[in-house]
């Protein structure tokens, strides 16, 4: 896949990122699965009609995707050799990489870490007081039935598993910050809880010759396979071959 997206225009690139994005995140539903349409695209990439479907000519030809039926009802899928497929690996260790390690599609899972009531509880005490963080018989009488995590708990659980697995030991220079922070799903005392890195893409700061810039959608999942936290983080990390070029 990467050898195909180097291929092609950078405003193809882009487009074809904004089509991952929608394949997997889409809002249009029903659809069939792994499937976009032009309607959410173009709302996504804010391209006109035509420079649309030129770039999307231009994916085409690059075997990147495949388009079935016909305008307007175009269907838009991936094709089938670039389908990302999640690892929980890197071939370099983390004290050793850097911002060239990570390659824009991949698609990586790591975990697990499990959360206790008490845990739940003494969070939300320090930090989100409400009564169906903190108080088991409130909560089992509220909408949510039982006791659940402040959502900021599971964003700080997801943040040890990134840590912990997916940044660079050395190489990572903080987050200027993060978008789109959502919980579908609730986590609840017992849940066991997986993130899901899709590296949406890279870029080398243009101010900045040391380092990078990595935009990632983190996702967390727990052991039923439902997502409980989704968000997308920009990442600065140091460049390797600036870091080895002598003063």
């Amino acid at each position: 896949m990467s050898d195909a997206l180097s291929q092609v225009s950078a405003p193809a690139r882009k487009l074809f990122e904004v089509i991952v994005e929608q394949v997997h995140h889409g809002p249009i539903r029903p659809k069939p699965e792994g499937t976009a349409v032009p309607a959410e695209i173009l709302e996504a990439c804010g391209l006109d009609v035509g420079e649309f479907y030129d770039l999307l000519s231009e994916l085409r030809a690059a075997g990147l995707i495949r388009i079935s039926d016909v305008y307007p009802f175009e269907q838009i899928q991936l094709a089938a050799e670039v389908h990302p497929v999640a690892v929980n690996h890197f071939v370099v260790p983390a004290n050793q990489r850097a911002f060239e390690d990570y390659i824009p599609g991949q698609v990586y899972e790591f975990g697990t870490l499990t959360v206790s009531e008490a845990e739940i509880i003494e969070f939300a005490t320090r930090y989100d007081p409400q009564y169906f963080h903190v108080d088991p018989v409130k909560a089992a009488e509220s909408h949510f039935g039982g006791l659940i995590a402040s959502g900021w708990h599971t964003v700080g659980l997801a943040m040890r598993l990134l840590v912990d697995h997916f940044l660079p030991h050395g190489a990572s220079l903080g987050s200027p910050g993060v978008d789109e922070v959502r919980w579908p799903n609730p986590v609840r005392p017992g849940d066991t809880l997986r993130i899901r890195v899709t590296i949406l893409d890279t870029r080398r700061s243009n101010s900045k010759p040391d380092r990078g810039i990595m935009r990632s959608r983190f996702e967390a999942l727990n052991q039923n396979d439902e997502l409980v936290l989704s968000m997308i983080a920009v990442s600065l990390l140091r460049r390797r071959e600036t870091a080895a070029a002598p003063a």
